[in-house]
């Protein structure tokens, strides 16, 4: 049964030297000091881990081979796939839109579930295959730019939008889509960081023993000797904290700043109908979902599209602040910036509603969609604020709460 043995490491997120205990099958060690799960594994940890990949590479593949949602309008019957609308956002010269769904809801999930049957399949059988750290750098990259279960609620708000103007039903693909969802989501909260990294440095045996290091990896909790350059465990940079953290994270934040302000501005969607043309900001929309009593989609879209957005920006701006002057205690700086990374992605969900919009309704003067100049705004606010989170190193507020308490 595979198991974690006692060590020493760091907590990725306020610094502390935590010694863990030798962890079994189903146990988990928490941050003493922030909260912050350091390891936790799963029952049957290689073969629940396969198991649940392979799940979803299987439900992926089926989504692909149905269709996705279906249209009918005075008798003009339509549908689309997965693919069908990237290409029909090629089509209309949008092709960073297309680029992000597909990247976005097909290849990274892909990359991460092919990457991660490799690595757990050599560590099933105790052997170092080639290529098995890249694959596991890979695999953990990968995770917070899935986006398959932000897709799923974008195509039941584009139901409801559309259930106003024609008949609209869910295909084979949706059903699949959903439990590759699930599938994915599971596999994800299985694989844990640490503990894969460990496990690696246990099969490679290129590790150092804890008692002669001359420190700990930032990113994994490797120990390192002095004057060592790089993480003999997950090949890291070794730095005491991330180089330029507040600069990058500040130059993101001002770019998705600037990209929000098209993206609400202008028509994010246009919609011809009978000739007539129809452009509509996020706003609008929200108000028009409003107006046809979906209530709740309504306050869906203004939430993810509109609040989330601004909300991000406040509490980044905060954080920048509390790595030079906190004004609470770290603990709670800490906390917000968990929410930050959570709800990143979320936003994205305006951006996919567009993308199947304009695959499914493409009817010539009866009725077509196509994408505004502010879709494409949008998409790039909300990678530029995940990029602003991912650059800021939480570990700088630590450091500020502890040269404010010795100043004091």
């Amino acid at each position: 049964m595979p198991t974690l043995p006692a060590h020493s490491t760091r907590c990725p997120q306020c610094d502390l030297k935590v010694a863990l205990p030798g962890l079994a099958e189903g146990q988990k060690a928490d941050c003493p000091r922030c909260g912050e799960t350091l390891c936790a594994l799963p029952v049957h940890v290689y073969d629940s881990v396969a198991a649940w990949a392979l799940c979803a590479l299987f439900f992926l593949t089926l989504s692909l081979n149905f269709p996705l949602m279906a249209l009918n309008v005075e008798g003009v019957h339509q549908q689309i796939t997965l693919l069908g609308s990237a290409d029909a956002l090629l089509k209309e010269d949008f092709t960073l839109l297309s680029d992000v769904l597909v990247l976005a809801v097909l290849l990274i999930p892909a990359l991460f579930l092919t990457a991660t049957l490799y690595v757990y399949g050599g560590l099933r059988r105790d052997r170092y295959l080639i290529g098995m750290r890249s694959a596991a750098q890979v695999a953990l990259a990968c995770r917070p730019w899935m986006m398959a279960d932000v897709f799923l609620l974008a195509i039941l708000v584009s139901v409801i939008k559309l259930a106003s103007l024609a008949d609209v039903s869910l295909g084979k693909a949706f059903w699949a889509m959903l439990l590759f969802s699930l599938a994915l989501t599971r596999t994800v909260s299985l694989v844990d960081g640490h503990w894969l990294l460990m496990e690696l440095a246990r099969v490679d045996t290129r590790t150092i023993n804890a008692e002669d290091a001359h420190g700990f990896c930032p990113h994994c909790g490797a120990p390192h000797d002095k004057g060592q350059r790089r993480c003999t465990r997950c090949f890291s940079t070794l730095a005491r904290r991330r180089a330029h953290s507040v600069q990058l994270t500040l130059a993101f934040l001002v770019t998705a700043i600037v990209l929000y302000v098209p993206a609400n501005l202008y028509p994010i969607m246009v919609t011809e109908y009978l000739g007539r043309s129809d452009p509509s900001t996020i706003l609008q929309g929200v108000l028009l979902l409003w107006q046809l009593g979906s209530y709740p989609v309504a306050l869906v879209i203004l939430v993810a599209s509109v609040l989330i957005p601004i909300a991000k920006f406040l509490a980044l701006i905060l954080l920048l602040i509390a790595s030079r002057h906190p004004f609470h205690d770290a603990r709670r700086h800490t906390q917000l910036y968990r929410v930050v990374e959570f709800i990143g992605r979320w936003s994205m969900v305006d951006v996919f509603v567009v993308s199947l919009m304009v695959a499914l309704v493409q009817m010539g003067q009866l009725m077509s969609i196509y994408p505004g100049v502010a879709a494409l705004s949008f998409a790039g606010m909300v990678v530029f604020t995940m990029l602003a989170a991912m650059c800021f190193d939480v570990r700088l507020v630590w450091d500020a709460e502890q040269e404010r308490t010795r100043h004091d």
